[in-house]
């Protein structure tokens, strides 16, 4: 059934997804979950999917430029590029200062201070791209869980409802067996009783009819 589900769901998903999100901004209008509406509500939205793997689906749909800016923020982030970077600073600074007056960058490295000042003009706006992507990533996250967990909730209610439908008919059931029992104590009380009265009624004449044998 689940399969089903899955293959119901790729196969219209643009439809799937519009009309849960319409059941769940009905449901979210709504003031009890345990109203004839949010059934009907409930009863539509309980065979549709609303759990995303949203990571997955924003990395089919990133651009070229999205990856790269991820790439430069992953990698800028890393040991890796505070090591790399400082070894590549201390031998530029070395090789200009043994170089002495035939050095590409003499002292003070202004072509040094150029290349740092242009990296960190060009890394700071890739890196709020990659951190703008993650944003992103974190609402639709936020999002699909606020589904699931809005589906969860309906479903509970449901549940809830369907348990005490079948406490009140267990209670109801009770109280029947309870009279059936009690009615049929009391008769087979009076059955007793009627027997014990037929029992001592007959005994005087049994009685009689002895004592008249006697006699004679």
């Amino acid at each position: 059934m689940y399969n089903d589900l899955l293959l119901n769901r790729m196969g219209s998903m643009d439809e799937s997804e519009e009309h849960v999100q319409e059941l769940i901004e009905e449901i979210e209008e709504l003031q009890n979950l345990l109203s004839p509406e949010a059934q009907r509500l409930i009863n539509d939205l309980r065979p549709r999917i609303v759990t995303d793997d949203v990571y997955e689906e924003m990395e089919e749909q990133a651009t070229l430029g999205d990856r790269f800016a991820d790439k430069i923020s992953s990698l800028a982030g890393s040991w890796r590029f505070i090591i790399f970077f400082c070894l590549l600073m201390g031998v530029w600074i070395g090789v200009n200062a043994i170089l002495g007056s035939h050095a590409f960058d003499p002292f003070p490295f202004i072509l040094l201070n150029l290349a740092l000042s242009t990296l960190a003009a060009l890394q700071a706006p890739v890196i709020l791209m990659s951190q703008n992507r993650q944003a992103a990533k974190d609402r639709a996250v936020a999002q699909n869980d606020y589904q699931v967990n809005l589906k969860s909730e309906v479903e509970i209610a449901d549940l809830h409802r369907k348990v005490d439908s079948l406490t009140e008919a267990l209670t109801m059931q009770t109280r029947l067996v309870n009279a059936l029992v009690a009615a049929r104590h009391k008769e087979l009380s009076a059955t007793v009783r009627a027997m014990e009265n037929n029992r001592m009624a007959a005994m005087p004449v049994a009685n009689g009819n002895h004592n008249g044998h006697h006699i004679e």
